[in-house]
This record gives structure tokens, sequence and C-alpha cells, in this order.
């Protein structure tokens, strides 16, 4: 198994501050299940867009975490992914339960409630998807199962 760490419990500043109860490990191996997910998933993903222009540049899943949410734990507030995130986020619902929205702003505006159950993945919109700026403001709470969940991001910072 992986050894985890805690994440930050706040992160950002005055109203941009989110907080977070997890674990996480951000430093996966380059072999094993998580890594082969990897390059199984760009390829298919690769072969699912070939056709297609939704994107503004070459997608490059580079970014890898795994977070773990105990039951009862608090979540993570609502946020935005960070703007080096570009194109396509992919959260991969391994195990657990708990609830995940979208909405227009911290407050919860107008929150939806996104299917996000074990088997699940869930994709969201980052800057370059379709020649936009979307960054979608979304949280997690009501965590009622321990739950895994394993995300694939295209970082742009590392590749700059």
């Amino acid at each position: 198994m992986y050894p985890l760490r805690p994440a930050k419990n706040t992160v950002g500043t005055a109203y941009n501050l989110v907080h977070q109860d997890m674990l996480l490990q951000d430093q996966l191996k380059s072999d094993g299940a998580f890594a082969e997910l990897v390059v199984a998933f760009q390829q298919h993903f690769d072969e699912a867009i070939s056709e297609h222009s939704y994107f503004s540049a070459p997608v490059v899943f580079n970014d890898v975490m795994l977070q773990k949410y105990e039951p009862k734990s608090g979540g993570i507030t609502p946020h935005r992914d960070r703007t080096d995130y570009r194109h396509i986020i992919c959260l991969f619902v391994l195990e657990g339960f708990g609830r995940f929205y979208i909405a227009d702003d911290r407050n919860k505006t107008n929150a939806i409630e996104i299917a996000n159950l074990p088997g699940d993945v869930v994709l969201m919109p980052g800057p370059g998807f379709v020649g936009l700026n979307n960054r979608p403001f979304h949280y997690l709470e009501n965590i009622t199962q321990e739950r895994w969940v394993f995300g694939l991001r295209h970082d742009q910072s590392k590749l700059d």
C-alpha cells in the first residue's frame, strides 16, 4: 500500500480559503497498478478524442493523486482546481460514498449533485477544454464510508 499523508487542513487565503479533510499520496510509483491505469487510460483517451478538437493542446495526464476520506470526514469545501490543471480533470471513484457537487460559486449557489459511486469516473473541464477557460466550483461532503479516489490531471506547470 502507498503511504498516505494528511492534506493541509486549509489552503488559499481569505475568500479563497478551502478546508480539506483527507489523506493523500501524490508521489505514486512509476510502476504498479496505478501506473498501469494511467497508461491505459491515456491510450484510450487519446484514441477516443483522435478525431475531435476538444482541447487547445495535447492532453498529458502527468499529475496523479490518490485520496482517502474517512467516514464522517469534512471532505473538501467548494473550490476550483488550480489554473495549471488544464483541459480535463478525471476522478476515478474506487471505493466508498460521499456526495460530490458542482456549483456556481463558493456559497454552493445552484449546486448540482454529480453521480460518483464506486466505479464511476467524474470528468470536469479545465481551461483549454473546447477553447473555454472553465474551472467549475466543486466540493465533497457527507462521506459515510471510507472513500478512495484516484485523480488524473494535466498539469501545465510540469510541461513548461
